[in-house]
């Protein structure tokens, strides 16, 4: 048995790069009963959310025999969280965004977690239900309280996010080697801040891995770039959207350069990163993350939105 206390984790540089070691830590040798510990987590956003609703799934689906087991001397693999100790903002917040409902409580007797928003933290079966998706996508996340974007721009960038989903399970989930993981996203809107986040992870073979299998490509840092580049695909997601390959990445790049949000990807041995300037920083991972983490952070800075061949709207616009 082994106890992990999580640290509060926010949505910046530390906050990712904390989550991502404990990850990568776990998923070298996930061969254990592991128990997260809350005490020392004043809040956790959407990365952590999602990292550790997915990294739960890793553990308990490992393919193991008796023989693993008593060579690590535990009955079984596993995980809790433990709920008991946790503040109740942190209690509060992961019952609200749906986190906990996926998860029962220790007490076999108590009542289930209730469940909370939709476009919280969600668990998606092989087969996506993108209409329902998109939907909460349009009056949740993008609501117009929230962020002040075209009708155009607005269907552009849910596509974009849902192109994102598509390639996770045509890239990721169809050929990752354990078929019951599932692609994991959380999204959130921060009040405090006034920021939109939103998350999503699969553990399939990886960007890098599947450039590199398509392609002459042998370096890691130049098989993602190409991967970036619009237009450049592998062509075996399962989207049935009529984009360029690419194209996904790029608009999403451009919009939050723009907004002075942030786009990361993380995959195999590879971290991108937008920087100040909205490019792309492309850099090598200390450790190998097993699959694909994209994340996506959008300021809700009371701006209008909109490509630049519409009508011009108050404050700035977007291409």
């Amino acid at each position: 048995m082994s106890i992990i206390e999580i640290p509060t984790i926010k949505s910046d540089e530390a906050g990712f790069e904390c989550i991502l070691k404990i990850f990568q830590e776990i998923c070298n040798d996930p061969v254990d009963y592991f128990l997260f510990d809350f005490k020392h987590c004043s809040k956790i956003s959407h990365n952590g959310v999602v990292l550790l609703g997915g990294l739960s799934r890793y553990i308990a689906n490992q393919k193991l025999t008796s023989t693993d087991l008593l060579k690590k001397k535990i009955p079984y693999i596993g995980c809790k969280f433990l709920v008991e100790s946790m503040s109740s903002v942190v209690s509060d917040n992961l019952i609200g965004n749906n986190f906990l409902s996926y998860f029962s409580p220790i007490d076999v007797k108590e009542k289930p977690y209730p469940k909370g928003e939709y476009i919280g933290y969600r668990e998606h079966d092989i087969t996506l239900d993108d209409g329902a998706l998109a939907e909460h996508l349009e009056s949740e996340w993008l609501s117009d309280d929230k962020l002040k974007l075209s009708d155009k721009l607005k269907q552009a960038i849910i596509s974009r996010i849902l192109e994102i989903f598509m390639n996770a399970y045509g890239h990721g989930v169809s050929k990752q080697l354990n078929s019951k993981l599932k692609i994991y996203s959380c999204g959130e809107y921060d009040k405090k801040n006034k920021k939109l986040h939103i998350s999503v992870l699969d553990f399939g073979p990886g960007i890098v891995h599947n450039v590199i299998k398509c392609t002459d490509i042998k370096d890691d840092i130049e098989a993602m770039t190409w991967a970036l580049k619009q237009g450049n695909s592998t062509n075996t997601d399962s989207s049935n959207y009529n984009l360029a390959r690419g194209l996904g990445f790029e608009l999403l790049r451009q919009f939050v350069s723009v907004n002075k949000g942030e786009l990361r990807i993380y995959s195999n041995r590879v971290k991108v990163c937008t920087d100040q300037s909205g490019e792309y920083k492309v850099t090598k991972l200390a450790d190998f993350f097993p699959g694909t983490f994209v994340s996506i952070t959008i300021n809700c800075d009371g701006k209008n939105y909109c490509f630049s061949s519409e009508q011009p709207q108050k404050n700035s616009f977007y291409q």
